[in-house]
């Protein structure tokens, strides 16, 4: 490696940091987010855990517990777990510098870097950056065999077990992967590459075996908490009826088409490049350029079909495209490149960045009294409720002593986790009781005026707002305007709360 491009991974790395962890606790903890360090927090000072899929698995608690207790317990430090997987997601494809090209492989680390989709969610305390960074690894371990060797086939479980312990989209995945597998195989013949595959796994069997069974062990202590509770060994049964019940149910429904309009208008440079490249080469595509254009576009179906929709899952959709995406730009920018190909590119990587920009810095939040709203953006906590919580923390540390808060309905999360530390009775008042904060849900007015009786002043603020979506009569003009304002073209929605304050001094 020369010393130009080392220079240029020391500053892609560096950059890519920089966008993860600056801010990180600014923006209002999500519902998700609130819960997850709540379980966190609470694993590592009651010891208190055990695995529910309703929210996933236990890796990020096992990771964010020992983070909390060498950092303090926030929420910028609950997200720093997704943030430097983020950053380590960058970083892997300088592993396949050889097997990509030195150029694809870092245009594929900036991509990576700017996507707005997995910058957002690098900043953001759920799995899905994490999974991302596990199954991306595992197949560079697998691809890095021949030439360092079988030692790396073991670690190849481990990844494998990372992703399982961290989300239930590992049972996706694995059969997508092997779906792509198969495309790849029809080049070669099925029953050719069948015979190849099994004679891999002879000359490797020891290597083979050994990841199976630390994927097993790794997993199964995992989501029994090391043998805390052993009858859930079974976790893959009860995984996958309690997610193949949400998507017969579809919770979190939406069309089919929910993904295609995000990954259009915030992934359309890696997507758009990774297609260009793969009609470029056509008959010339190699196995590992079919394997990812098989899964991209395979992926992209199946989470179309799936009932569950929700914007971050648009992470494990265009993955798959940044290898061919990073292979058409080193193109586009090296001698060969056209000078209008070039100039298509360069805007495509600053509209991509201003997307970037917009969702993770300038308007990560959503609220009804500011018209900026984002697509990949679910429903969010509001900035007026950081700013009540704010309010709460600095009303203990005047009071120092009794009761701060009370707290009932919907403001319960995330209030309960950014309140830690604040004394909160987290029930509606009772009669006598008058501290000098209380939230509760509007529909609740009368009865908490009558328990309060004068002295408090009483106002409505959004707890949790959203973009109501609705694109009737709305033209390529209004998503352009959007695209460059990011002022919503439709009315921005919300759950209420009302706040209660005393008069009193």
């Amino acid at each position: 490696m020369s010393r130009k491009e080392r220079l240029a991974w020391i500053a892609l790395i560096a950059f890519a940091l920089v966008l993860r962890l600056v801010a990180l606790g600014d923006r209002p903890p999500h519902h998700d987010e609130a819960i997850h360090c709540d379980f966190a927090y609470n694993l590592l000072n009651q010891g208190t855990y055990r695995y529910d899929p309703t929210y996933h698995g236990p890796l990020i608690y096992y990771v964010m517990a020992p983070l909390f207790l060498i950092l303090g317990a926030s929420t910028a430090v609950g997200r720093l777990y997704p943030a430097l997987a983020g950053v380590a997601l960058v970083a892997l494809p300088l592993m396949l510098r050889r097997r990509l090209g030195a150029g694809a492989a870092w245009w594929s680390g900036l991509i990576l870097a700017i996507s707005p989709i997995m910058l957002y969610y690098s900043r953001f305390a759920r799995e899905d950056v994490p999974v991302a960074f596990f199954t991306a690894l595992a197949l560079t371990l697998f691809l890095l065999v021949r030439k360092k060797g079988w030692r790396l086939i073991p670690w190849i479980g481990v990844a494998a077990a990372g992703h399982a312990m961290m989300k239930e989209t590992f049972y996706v995945t694995v059969p997508l992967l092997a779906f792509s597998t198969y495309v790849v195989t029809l080049r070669d013949g099925v029953w050719v590459s069948v015979r190849k595959g099994f004679v891999w796994i002879d000359a490797h069997r020891v290597a083979v075996g050994t990841a199976i069974l630390w994927f097993f062990v790794i997993t199964v202590t995992g989501f029994t908490v090391f043998f805390v509770h052993p009858e859930d060994w079974a976790f893959p049964v009860k995984a996958v009826i309690y997610w193949y019940g949400q998507h017969k149910i579809q919770r979190v429904g939406g069309p089919w088409f929910y993904h295609l309009p995000r990954l259009a208008l915030y992934e359309f440079l890696p997507i758009a490049a990774a297609l260009v490249w793969a009609v470029r080469r056509r008959h010339r595509l190699k196995r590992l350029e079919v394997f990812c254009l098989a899964w991209g576009l395979s992926a992209i179906a199946v989470y179309a079909y799936l009932g569950e929709k929700v914007p971050w899952l648009a992470v494990h959709q265009m993955l798959p495209f940044v290898p061919l995406a990073g292979a058409q730009l080193s193109r586009t920018f090296s001698p060969q490149g056209r000078w209008w190909s070039r100039a298509l590119a360069t805007a495509g990587l600053a509209a991509t960045a201003w997307s970037a920009a917009a969702s993770s810095f300038l308007y990560p939040a959503i609220t009804t009294s500011d018209p900026h709203a984002e697509l990949m953006v679910f429903v969010q906590t509001t900035p007026e409720e950081q700013a009540l919580a704010n309010y709460a923390k600095a009303l203990a540390v005047v009071q120092k002593e009794g009761m701060v808060a009370a707290v009932d309905g919907e403001a319960s999360w995330p209030l309960s986790w950014q309140l830690k530390k604040v004394p909160v009775w987290w029930a509606a008042p009772q009669a006598g009781m008058h501290p000098p904060l209380v939230v509760c849900d509007p529909d609740k007015e009368g009865a908490t005026r009558q328990i309060l009786g004068d002295g408090y002043t009483v106002r409505r603020i959004p707890l949790r707002a959203w973009w109501v979506e609705d694109a009737s009569g709305v033209g390529l003009s209004a998503v352009a305007r959007w695209f460059v304002t990011r002022q919503a073209w439709s009315p921005i929605g919300a759950t209420d709360v009302l706040v209660f304050e005393s008069g009193k001094k």
